[in-house]
């Protein structure tokens, strides 16, 4: 079989760091070649020298024969190189079709471009384009309203429009409910075998699923190469990676929960004049994990950007420790205590993190207000995330998805929150990673802080939380303890809302809750 792309002793490093050693692929035409590995392991640095975004320090890339170690990143999508982000990048303020006429109008073959120049042929393959996304109904909406989910959608769109022969994939799943998961599968599934596929995701079913060969980085090093069988059942692998500790969530002390922190009531909201969320009542307890599930487009950032106060509400009343904050701007709710982790992290990508920690405190506010656990100090969170205390003069955009979950959650216990608002926190994690979170919120919640986390991880959700609530179409479908997800009825009513329902749903094993694994001896 014919080799399309060839690494030969490719390494990258970064001043002192070496964030790639010498690494020698090939990626077969036609197939589907996953790199998995733990959080800093390399894969995106990997993705970013083969795009070429980064140069390598040392070795060689070839693309069908032909050296394209010193191309720059246009010249290799010329060739015939087209890949996604690990978070989607869009033009937010263009249409969903003005984005996809973009990605058409710089397809690099000339004669593509010259049939395009026709209005009337752009408009036509625009629309084609469209409606194979999915996204016909879409088409004129601005691609920053929509969802996370088809925002994921619309850039695979976007790279599939400019016709690649090689196509990168980073972090493609993340973020994204059961239903889109499984379209993106069947997606990438049906791609054309002239397409060839490489991709970064830590779904490993979805990998398992999909690819033909897997590779495995560990610490910047090649582990091991091979097809999804021999990937499980390499040791090596599975100490590095596969395997995963238990849930931290057994150190839960069973602290009790406090009284009403945070109160919505009949809230409303949404953008542009098109509904999001329809009468929302949602109450989060001192010393509470509350966690809101839903599919993509339910609703959940949604909510938890107008509890911040980052969306204005159309209607209802939100209340934090008793006092109204329906119309307050965000700093506002910041000084009453409230604290928020994004979805995708927004860290000042060229700021180390000791400018990070530096900047998040407000010595206004921090140390005259009571906080749950005392006050946190940059000693007081490098002692909680050890992760980043080696790696204070690492600039945001050199750390590994992980480390910067890490530093973000770090900016926000540095503001001394009551309450710590978190949006799909496991979001590009690895296993290990999502398990030194759980741990994390735990030991947060036992100390008293309210947590109130978006997630689609509901193993995760499940282990951090003391109670979840379903969205569905902007509503809350379903609320109930997480105990109670042991009972067959609501662990179908669960997987339905999630879309995860099917034959054996309710025969699969269901993840420790954060009480149950408490009570474990």
């Amino acid at each position: 079989m014919t080799t399309l792309l060839h690494l030969d002793g490719v390494s990258r490093r970064f001043g002192g760091l070496t964030a790639l050693h010498p690494v020698s692929i090939d990626v077969t035409a036609g197939t589907r070649h996953a790199v998995i590995g733990p959080n800093g392991a390399g894969k995106t640095t990997l993705l970013n020298l083969v795009a070429g975004t980064l140069r390598p320090t040392e070795g060689r890339i070839c693309l069908a024969g032909r050296d394209i170690t010193r191309l720059s990143a246009p010249a290799r999508a010329r060739h015939g190189i087209g890949r996604t982000w690990q978070h989607p990048a869009i033009c937010g303020r263009l249409t969903v079709a003005a984005n996809l006429a973009l990605a058409l109008t710089h397809r690099t073959d000339r004669a593509a471009r010259a049939m395009l120049f026709s209005r009337r042929t752009l408009h036509t393959r625009v629309a084609e384009l469209v409606d194979n996304a999915g996204l016909a109904n879409r088409a004129t909406t601005p691609a920053g309203q929509l969802p996370y989910g088809l925002q994921r959608h619309l850039e695979l769109a976007m790279a599939l429009a400019t016709r690649p022969r090689l196509l990168l994939l980073d972090e493609p799943s993340a973020g994204l409910d059961p239903d889109e998961i499984t379209r993106l599968t069947s997606l990438i599934t049906a791609l054309p075998d002239d397409v060839t596929v490489l991709l970064v995701d830590h779904n490993l079913d979805l990998i398992w699923n999909l690819s033909h060969t897997v590779t495995v980085l560990h610490h910047g090093q090649h582990l091991a190469t091979g097809t999804p069988d021999q990937i499980r059942a390499d040791s090596r692998v599975r100490a590095a990676y596969l395997s995963t500790t238990d849930r931290p969530a057994a150190a839960r002390r069973g602290t009790a929960i406090g009284p009403v922190l945070l109160q919505a009531r009949e809230l409303r909201a949404g953008y542009h004049g098109a509904p999001v969320l329809d009468g929302v009542d949602l109450e989060v307890h001192q010393g509470e994990a509350v966690a809101v599930l839903g599919r993509n487009g339910a609703g959940k950032t949604t909510l938890l950007n107008t509890i911040a106060g980052l969306l204005p509400a159309r209607g209802g009343r939100v209340e934090l420790a008793g006092h109204p904050q329906i119309r307050r701007q965000p700093h506002h709710l910041a000084r009453a205590g409230l604290a928020i982790v994004p979805q995708g992290r927004r860290l000042f990508p060229t700021l180390t993190v000791a400018e990070h920690l530096t900047c998040a405190p407000a010595p206004d506010r921090s140390a005259s207000r009571a906080t749950p656990g005392g006050v946190w100090t940059i000693e007081r969170v490098l002692a909680l995330l050890p992760a980043l205390a080696a790696r204070t003069s690492h600039q945001a955009r050199r750390l590994s998805g992980g480390e910067q979950q890490m530093l973000a959650l770090a900016r926000a216990l540095l503001t001394n929150p009551r309450l710590l608002v978190l949006d799909e926190p496991s979001e590009g994690l690895a296993p290990a990673v999502i398990d030194q979170l759980c741990a994390i919120l735990a030991d947060l919640t036992d100390g008293g802080l309210a947590v109130l986390v978006a997630e689609q991880n509901l193993a995760l959700a499940a282990a951090v939380s003391d109670r979840i609530v379903v969205l569905h179409h902007g509503r809350v479908a379903m609320g109930c303890p997480t105990q109670e997800l042991s009972q067959p009825g609501h662990r179908h009513r669960l997987h339905t809302l999630l879309g995860v329902a099917g034959p054996g749903a309710d025969t699969q094993p269901r993840p420790a809750t954060r009480r149950e694994a408490s009570e474990t001896p």
